[in-house]
């Protein structure tokens, strides 16, 4: 533990870097002098130990310690960075100087990481997202940013908190690729990744929901890995660049939205991204995640040849996810009626691919496969066609309406794992999955 002299002199040491810095790297091109940035806090920081040799006084108990975090305070997040480098922490969450918690493994646990005060935690924040063009101040109290390393930051300050800086940074870890390493990680059975890939390959339109960390993303990245041939072009878009299908199809293009700027300006929506997209000659839109207005366009884009779409929506359950999916559809300013829109989910999604993250063991698991069969009266009809059986994902014995459409009408329906008698008799007469 620092000792009050040791802890004088690292903050004396702080303000030297600080003042060293400002002569001799331009600030704001400091994120882009990492070598120079290093070379000054070593020579600084050897320098102070030195003269507290000679006059007597204690030395520092870390020097490479806090060579380390004078850089990480100037050129990342300060005491947040080793948990942002730390490849098996998944969110950071920050309520206050004194509270940090980390989710780790899918499990949730309190850090060690301190902040000296408020102050220090909101400075950290702000040179962050200053770096990015934004602000956070008492007129922008609210900052949603992306990071270099693609890691979301989301802050918020009083007057809209009622004391502290609340801070949570999501990372992206992409654990998964293709199809095969969801089967590896236990997340769904082989027969179910094997019909997934052949609803990809056969251009059905799929919407994959679960909530927050179920791994929707990582789920639809595996789905798009599994798209093939030249002929297809993909157009993927998103609010922060997490899916990688740019550098494993052949044709793909991703595009990104862009937020407003500090005054307000300059704002790229998913939705003006997605009407874009249709003039780039795309035979499948991939967008990262509805939940606004944009639904409309990823709608009528299924509905209008561009065969084997995809999109993630928050949602408990496929019925969910369809319900929200339309009300997101009717926020759009075209103000349609809420029979048009059910009509057009109806004929647009073929499959809803739910996810969840299992508390006890922390792993994230495919619960449902769902159909989507048509209308039903004012409603969209559908079926479980793989539900949670027993801890499992099996097949309920229901052959979809598109199976001619697999494989070419020959895919191996006997090497499915069925359901259990139990499973199948809790399907009502009309084919349709009870809600568990």
């Amino acid at each position: 533990m620092a000792t009050p002299s040791t802890s004088r002199l690292e903050q004396a040491l702080r303000e030297e870097v600080r003042e060293e810095l400002r002569r001799v790297v331009e600030l704001d091109a400091l994120a882009d002098e990492h070598g120079e940035v290093r070379q000054v806090v070593r020579r600084l920081v050897e320098a102070a130990n030195h003269r507290a040799a000679s006059v007597g006084e204690p030395l520092l108990p870390d020097p490479d310690g806090l060579a380390n975090r004078l850089v990480d305070e100037i050129l990342g997040l300060g005491p947040l960075q080793p948990l942002l480098d730390d490849s098996g922490i998944e969110e950071i969450i920050v309520n206050g100087p004194h509270r940090t918690f980390v989710i780790e493994h899918g499990q949730k646990r309190l850090t060690d990481v301190v902040f000296d005060d408020d102050a220090e935690l909101l400075r950290v924040v702000r040179r962050a997202v200053g770096r990015l063009g934004r602000r956070l101040d008492e007129t922008s109290p609210l900052v949603d940013a992306r990071l270099p390393d693609g890691s979301r930051l989301n802050a918020i300050i009083p007057p809209l908190t009622s004391r502290y800086t609340h801070v949570t940074v999501r990372k992206f870890l992409l654990r998964a690729r293709t199809l095969d390493d969801l089967v590896a990680l236990d997340t769904l059975p082989p027969e179910a990744a094997t019909f997934l890939e052949a609803s990809v390959q056969a251009g059905l339109n799929m919407l994959i929901s679960g909530g927050t960390g179920s791994g929707k993303t990582t789920c639809l990245n595996a789905l798009g890995s599994s798209i093939a041939g030249t002929e297809e072009r993909v157009v993927v878009i998103e609010e922060t660049g997490e899916l990688h299908l740019e550098g494993t199809l052949p044709d793909c293009v991703a595009l990104q939205a862009r937020l407003p700027n500090v005054e307000g300006v300059g704002a790229f929506p998913i939705r003006s991204l997605v009407k874009n997209a249709l003039r780039m000659r795309p035979t499948r839109i991939v967008v990262g995640e509805v939940r606004g207005a944009e639904a409309l366009d990823m709608l009528s884009a299924m509905n209008s040849g561009h065969e084997g779409s995809m999109c993630t929506i928050h949602a408990n359950g496929p019925r969910q996810a369809l319900s929200k999916l339309r009300m997101y559809a009717m926020m759009a300013e075209e103000a349609l009626p809420a029979e048009a829109v059910t009509e057009m989910i109806a004929e647009a999604i073929d499959l809803v691919v739910h996810l969840r993250l299992d508390p006890a063991g922390a792993r994230r698991v495919v619960t449902n496969i769902y159909e989507v069969t048509g209308l039903e009266g004012d409603t969209v009809a559908g079926s479980d066609l793989f539900a949670l059986t027993d801890g499992a994902l099996r097949w309920t014995g229901i052959r979809p309406r598109f199976a001619s459409r697999l494989l070419g009408g020959a895919f191996p329906w006997n090497q499915m794992n069925y359901a259990s008698a139990s499973t199948v008799a809790d399907l009502d007469r009309n084919g349709r999955g009870l809600e568990r």
